[in-house]
């Protein structure tokens, strides 16, 4: 039986029904969100991954895992990647088996003569999903439905999702994660959006403030010799500096209700990005209170000065004020 993959994915308990299901087609980024979906369903399964190659060594190795149901796990969910019409035979042969195990089955592209494809179209216990690749009208309906509990969500914002993402859905993925992490009270900014999904775009200067952050001399100039500043972002290398050093005041004031480092990290608001974590760990130890708002003092000193003297040269005045916190040498300004 064939299934609309966007009625999948807006409800994914219509596959409940189904032992096995086939997802193919050349769009990744949504076959990946299906798999990972149905995995999230099943999350209480005993959950084992085969490979085509493991079938080429090895032509009873799905039935020895169907037979093989674990003592500590009632379900089991066989994932069989990247099949084709190579394994036609053991599959057809799974069909009717009566253990309790749900088998996802992932392939590329199949076309109309493929016995495979073929098979579950015909049958109706079968489920087949074809991926097929995506228009800008399917990845603004996925934007809609993603953020659909969020205030704000407008044409203008759906389009810039949609553009900082160049058209692709994994990264639309990644971008509303990060997206549904950053706010937390679900009301959308534009203003705000644009940087938080500029982040890859600012990858190397967040690098350069982090360096800059962590007194990493050496690592510090090899990155200022690689990167191009641009004269309009000036305060946008001010302000990234400024939020980070903002967010170590805001967990040293949790730390002193909560008298633990990790538990005010955890509270802080809006959350920080798990990977994140060991970096923002590092800077307090070597940040304390008074001397983040004296750097907060300086930064803004820096940027007062540069709004009030058109004669100074901007990106100069930041390079030297980066330099400056990596060196300790902003304390004497």
């Amino acid at each position: 039986m064939i299934l609309k993959s966007f009625e999948i994915e807006n409800n994914i308990n219509n596959l409940v029904q189904f032992k096995f299901i086939l997802i193919y087609g050349e769009n990744i980024g949504l076959k990946e969100n299906l798999k990972k979906n149905i995995v999230n369903v099943e999350k209480n399964a005993d959950v084992v991954n085969i490979y085509q190659e493991d079938l080429a060594k090895n032509k009873d190795v799905i039935s020895k895992e169907i037979k093989n149901i674990s003592l500590f796990s009632e379900k089991k969910l066989l994932i069989l990647n990247q099949v084709n019409d190579k394994s036609f035979s053991e599959i057809e042969d799974l069909i009717d088996s009566k253990e309790n195990v749900r088998i996802l089955l992932l392939a590329d592209l199949l076309d109309k003569r493929s016995k495979l494809r073929s098979l579950f179209e015909k049958d109706p216990k079968l489920a087949i999903i074809p991926c097929y690749n995506d228009n800008e009208i399917t990845l603004k309906r996925l934007i809609q439905n993603e953020l659909k509990e969020f205030k704000n969500i407008n044409s203008n914002i759906i389009n810039m999702i949609l553009n900082y993402s160049n058209l692709n859905r994994k990264t639309i993925y990644n971008n509303i994660e990060k997206i549904k992490s950053f706010y937390d009270k679900k009301i959308l900014e534009e203003d705000s959006l644009e940087i938080l999904l500029n982040s890859d775009r600012n990858e190397l200067f967040e690098n350069i403030r982090d360096a800059a952050l962590n007194g990493e001399k050496n690592k510090l100039n090899n990155l200022l010799g690689n990167f191009t500043f641009a004269n309009e972002d000036t305060y946008l290398y001010l302000n990234m500096i400024y939020i980070r050093l903002v967010k170590l005041l805001e967990i040293h004031k949790l730390n002193s209700t909560y008298r633990n480092i990790n538990d005010a990290i955890s509270k802080v608001k809006p959350p920080i990005f798990w990977k994140d974590k060991p970096i923002f760990l590092n800077m307090l130890q070597k940040w304390d209170k008074q001397r983040v708002i004296k750097a907060l003092e300086y930064l803004n000193k820096i940027e007062k000065s540069i709004k009030t003297n058109s004669s100074l040269n901007n990106l100069t005045i930041v390079k030297n004020s980066i330099t400056n916190i990596c060196s300790n040498s902003w304390i004497y300004f």
